[in-house]
């Protein structure tokens, strides 16, 4: 539970083995193939301004030479690593690599906030923003934006459907195919935030459960076992 909003932030998803490796390839392909599982969003999850889903991929990157990777998230309504047509939520620019480096650290992070909620196919609008780094392995500057369209952008939003269940996607195009030029994810995880409605949700199952808890004394014993009515141990969360 974050702070005083009295709002709870959840890490509901976190993968569980190495992603499938990429290596030798230009074209865009994903990061996450290889375990068969994404991030779930549920349908109606961006049900209000401000709340917010928070993604981080972690891995390793090589180079021959001087290569370009460029990354995209999306948000897409089929399930599978191998579905690439979705919204872009985030994409980098071309990003030029160190040369001759192997095994090189690097943190993606994207930040997707409702700022439009909607029904219909394109009425909920996100805020999307974030960035890449790799302090051993990229050029500098070292860390990227991650953005809708291109950075440089001042867009900073997309829109989608979330009348549906909604699935991450992570993928990298490189500039040059090659043996020595690997790149994979071997850590993935999703966030929810500001989600009010479930702290909300929690809280009541807490009240339902002191109050059955004292009818079930009241019925056994008037007090207590500390000398209080049943009715006066409740305690609001």
């Amino acid at each position: 539970m974050g702070g005083g909003s009295m709002t709870w932030t959840e890490m509901f998803f976190s993968n569980y083995a190495d992603h499938t490796a990429l290596a030798s390839f230009t074209a865009d392909a994903s990061l996450l193939a290889g375990t068969n599982r994404q991030p779930p969003i549920r349908r109606g999850f961006f049900d209000k301004q401000g709340k917010a889903l928070l993604l981080e991929a972690e891995g390793v990157v090589g180079s021959s030479g001087t290569p370009t990777y460029t990354f995209t998230w999306r948000l897409g309504e089929t399930v599978g690593s191998t579905f690439l047509s979705g919204t872009a939520v985030g994409v980098s620019a071309a990003i030029t690599m160190q040369s001759g480096v192997s095994n090189q650290y690097w943190y993606a992070r994207l930040l997707l906030t409702c700022v439009t909620p909607g029904q219909g196919s394109t009425n909920t609008t996100l805020n999307c923003c974030g960035a890449i780094s790799s302090g051993g392995g990229f050029a500098a500057p070292y860390e990227y934006a991650l953005l809708p369209t291109t950075p440089p952008t001042a867009t900073w939003t997309a829109t989608i459907n979330n009348e549906v269940e909604q699935f991450p996607n992570l993928s990298v195009a490189c500039s040059a195919s090659h043996a020595s030029n690997p790149i994979r994810c071997k850590r993935l995880k999703a966030w929810a935030l500001n989600c009010g409605r479930y702290g909300q949700a929690v809280r009541e199952v807490w009240r339902r459960e002191a109050v059955t808890n004292a009818v079930h004394l009241l019925r056994r014993d008037p007090n207590d076992c500390q000398g209080r009515k049943p009715w006066q141990n409740l305690r609001h969360p």
